[in-house]
C-alpha cells in the first residue's frame, strides 16, 4: 500500500455534494456513476463541479480489475457492489438509522439492519465513518465522526438584497418526516421563501441553473430556513453549513448538534410560531441579518473546517487498511492452520 496521501479511492456518485468535498483530500478518485435509482443519470453538474483528480467511471468498470487503497461506500448498495474489489472499505453512516426505517418501511428493523452491517463489516474488514455523532449513535456502530467541512473560499460574499427566505432540499415530500416538513410550512406561511432543488411535485420548486447560480442565491437571499425532527435528523446539513459558510443568518428547529446559537449567529427554536416571527423580524431589518450572518460564518469556519475534514479522512483511510490487513492476515493464518490439520490426519 502507498501512502494514505497519495491513494488512490473508489467511490459512489450519491451525493454530489460529499463526494465535492472528498475532493478536498487531493486524492485520485475514480466515482462510479450512472447509478439507478436517482433522479439523473449522471452526476449533476448544476450541483457541483466533478472534483479535479476525480474521474467517472461507469457501474461496470467495477469489474475492470483496477486496483485502489480504499473504496468509500455511501450506503449499503455501495458496500456490496464493490464486493469484487479487493481494497479497505468505508461505509459512510449519512443518514439516521431510524430515519431510515421511517422511509424504507420494507427494509429490515433497525437493530436488524445494525446488527447485519456490524457483522459483514466485521466479515470483511470494513469500517464506518459517520457524518455526526447523532448518526453514530442511531447505527449503534462503535467508529469514528467525521464531520463535513466548508471551504472558505467556495462559500463567502453574503449581500442579503433579496428579502426572501431560502431552504435547499432534496425530494422533500419523501422525506417530510425526517425534514420535519409540517415545521417549515410553518415558519415560512406568508412569508417570501424559495425552495431549490428536485422537487417535481411541488410548485414554485426549481433546481439552480448550476453551482455559480446555487451560489448567487445563498449570497442574495436574506436568511436561511432549517428544520428536521430531533430523533431523525441532526441540527445541520450541507445545505445549513454552505448558507452559515456564505454569512446567511439562519432560522432554525431545535436538533442534536445544530451550530445555530440562539440570537448569536440566527435563531434557534423548538416552537415553528416563534421562528415564524425570527424569520419576519430578518427580513425587515438587513442589518440585523448582516451582523448574526457574519457571526455564523466564523461559527461554522471554525466548527467544520477543512482541515479537521481532510485530517479526520486521512486518517479513516489508515484505519480502514489497518483493519483490512489484520483481517486478511486472520484468514491467512487460518488457513494455514487448517492445511496444518489436514496433513496430520493424512
Amino acid at each position: 500500500m502507498v501512502g494514505t496521501r497519495n491513494a488512490r479511492v473508489l467511490t459512489f456518485n450519491c451525493h454530489e455534494g460529499y463526494v465535492h468535498l472528498l475532493g478536498k483530500l487531493g486524492l485520485e478518485m475514480d466515482v462510479v456513476d450512472g447509478l439507478p435509482g436517482r433522479y439523473t443519470g449522471r452526476w449533476d453538474e448544476r450541483m457541483r463541479p466533478v472534483p479535479p483528480r476525480a474521474r467517472l467511471i461507469g457501474p461496470g468498470d467495477l469489474a475492470s480489475g483496477a486496483r485502489y487503497d480504499a473504496v468509500i461506500a455511501h450506503n449499503v448498495l455501495d458496500l456490496l457492489d464493490a464486493r469484487g474489489v479487493d481494497a479497505p472499505k468505508i461505509l459512510v453512516l449519512h443518514v439516521n438509522l431510524d430515519a431510515r426505517a421511517v422511509e424504507e418501511p420494507n427494509g429490515p428493523a433497525p437493530a436488524e439492519m445494525s446488527r447485519q452491517v456490524q457483522q459483514y463489516l466485521s466479515l470483511i474488514g470494513g469500517i464506518a465513518v459517520a457524518v455526526s455523532k447523532s448518526k453514530r449513535d442511531s447505527w449503534k456502530i462503535p467508529c469514528d465522526v467525521v464531520r463535513p467541512a466548508v471551504d472558505p473560499d467556495e462559500w463567502r460574499g453574503y449581500e442579503g438584497t433579496e428579502a426572501a427566505l431560502l431552504r435547499v432540499a432534496n425530494q422533500v415530500n419523501a422525506r417530510r418526516a425526517r425534514f420535519a416538513w409540517s415545521a417549515h410550512e410553518r415558519i415560512v406561511d406568508a412569508l417570501p421563501c424559495k425552495l431549490v432543488g428536485h422537487n417535481p411535485d411541488i410548485a414554485g420548486s426549481e433546481a439552480s441553473r448550476g453551482w455559480d447560480h446555487l451560489r448567487e442565491m445563498y449570497r442574495t437571499h436574506r436568511a436561511y430556513v432549517h428544520t428536521a425532527d430531533p430523533a431523525l435528523e441532526d441540527g445541520y446539513n450541507l445545505a445549513l453549513l454552505e448558507a452559515m459558510g456564505t454569512g446567511m443568518p439562519v432560522v432554525s428547529t431545535r436538533a442534536p448538534e445544530s451550530p445555530v446559537v440562539d440570537g448569536e449567529n440566527g435563531f434557534l427554536d423548538a416552537d415553528p410560531a416563534v421562528l415564524h416571527d425570527k424569520a419576519r423580524r430578518l427580513l425587515t431589518d438587513p442589518d440585523l441579518a448582516r451582523r448574526l450572518g457574519a457571526r455564523a460564518r466564523e461559527c461554522v469556519l471554525d466548527e467544520f473546517s477543512v482541515s479537521a475534514f481532510v485530517s479526520g479522512w486521512h486518517s479513516a483511510i489508515e484505519r480502514a487498511k489497518d483493519t483490512f490487513e489484520a483481517v486478511r492476515r486472520g484468514v491467512q493464518r487460518a488457513g494455514v492452520r487448517a492445511a496444518h490439520r489436514g496433513t496430520a490426519v493424512r
